[in-house]
């Protein structure tokens, strides 16, 4: 075992019980008869550790992020692969433990984080009610949950939410750890909360990135932006990108006025980006609801030529997507901006354009995914409503 990690791992099967309780979570997968539930521990330093639960099934391997599940499947000879964001935990097993390294293929070649992965024993109920409270920080609008010593929590941000974090707090001195690992960010957060204020915060983003934070009490949800932005009038409505072929495609107004469809929508987005996921996963619910509507995604992605469409035909394979995702360049606002000038500017990843066959497009900022309740929600009613304007129009 891990130095310095045992206290946490101790309660680690009583954080994914109340994960049950709370979320009525499954995996759906068919379970092994061996050991069931194990830690998953990545070492980001000497004294720095995330830790979340796993559960081994035939196949792979499923990683508890939160409420979230995550199957690793597995590729053989111990190693697995991870899904959507690519990259793989490569090791061994031996002795019931195993041991090795994530290696996240959207960084450079050698970015490793060790990894351990051992069984746990028993499941204890959680006890206690539920205790919710929400801080304005340095890094967003903080959501907490708290059930004994369990945590639950995220961040909701301008540009998009982090997802699921989970972990612990001490009901006695109010410290608390949480983090994630989605299949490309590894997160941990911690602080202490003395009174209205949390204080000696630190957030570590794999190997890679580590700052201080702190916040105080805020009094609802509400946050000072919007995630509505003007387009930017004048600009010609159209853009161009690489289809799965390897062919510029160009989509003009005209060309969707003879598409036979009444809304076009266009999602700027990465694969190397869960927020964006998330949005997708809702846009297939959205197309489902209103056939009338037309998605076109604009993927700008880490990896150039052949790569980046390899993977953007891997990312629309595993979420099942069915409309045609472009490849519109590098990573990055600017390389946006120059590909989409009348969205008025690419402020976050993912950005999204409604556009009406005649008159000014809606866009929107960001996303902030169902990890936020409330915000999420907001997001879904914001894309709906916009939907049937249009349609209804």
């Amino acid at each position: 075992m891990i130095p310095g990690r045992g206290i946490y791992i101790s309660s680690l099967a009583t954080l994914f019980v109340a994960a049950l309780v709370l979320f009525g979570c499954s995996t759906g997968q068919k379970k092994s008869v061996e050991h069931l539930f194990y830690s998953a521990v990545f070492t980001l330093d000497d004294s720095t550790y995330v830790t979340v639960l796993t559960e081994k099934i035939d196949g792979g391997l499923v990683v508890k992020n939160g409420v979230e599940d995550i199957f690793v499947k597995s590729t053989g000879d111990g190693c697995y692969s991870v899904p959507v964001f690519g990259g793989s935990w490569t090791g061994e097993w031996g002795g019931g433990v195993w041991t090795g390294d994530w290696i996240d293929s959207l960084r450079t070649k050698d970015y490793r984080v060790k990894l351990e992965v051992s069984p746990l024993e028993n499941l204890v109920p959680v006890r206690g009610g539920l205790i919710n409270s929400v801080w304005d920080t340095s890094i967003g609008k903080f959501k907490l949950t708290q059930k004994g010593d369990s945590a639950w929590a995220t961040f909701i941000t301008s540009t998009g939410d982090y997802r699921y974090l989970a972990g612990k707090i001490d009901t006695i001195a109010n410290g608390f750890k949480i983090q994630s690992f989605d299949g490309v960010h590894l997160f941990y957060f911690e602080g202490s909360i003395r009174g209205d204020s949390i204080t000696s915060g630190v957030f570590k983003s794999g190997i890679h990135y580590n700052t201080s934070w702190n916040g105080v009490r805020a009094e609802n949800e509400k946050v000072k932006w919007s995630s509505k932005q003007k387009w930017g009038r004048g600009e010609r409505v159209g853009f161009e990108g690489v289809n799965s072929g390897g062919e510029v495609e160009v989509w003009s107004r005209e060309r969707f006025k003879k598409s036979g469809y009444k809304l076009l929508v266009v999602d700027v987005m990465g694969t190397w980006c869960p927020n964006c996921m998330d949005e997708v996963r809702l846009l297939k619910e959205l197309c489902l609801d209103y056939p009338e509507m037309l998605v076109v995604s604009m993927s700008f992605e880490r990896s150039k030529g052949d790569e980046a469409l390899r993977r953007i035909a891997k990312f629309k394979e595993s979420l099942g997507v069915s409309w045609e995702m472009l490849h519109g360049g590098g990573a990055s606002k600017s390389e946006a901006d120059s590909c989409l000038a009348f969205f008025g500017g690419v402020r976050s990843f993912p950005t999204t354009a409604f556009i009406p066959l005649e008159g000014d497009p809606i866009i929107h900022s960001g996303f902030n995914g169902p990890a936020t309740g409330g915000a999420y929600e907001e997001e879904v009613v914001f894309f709906r409503e916009t939907i049937e304007a249009f349609l209804n129009d």
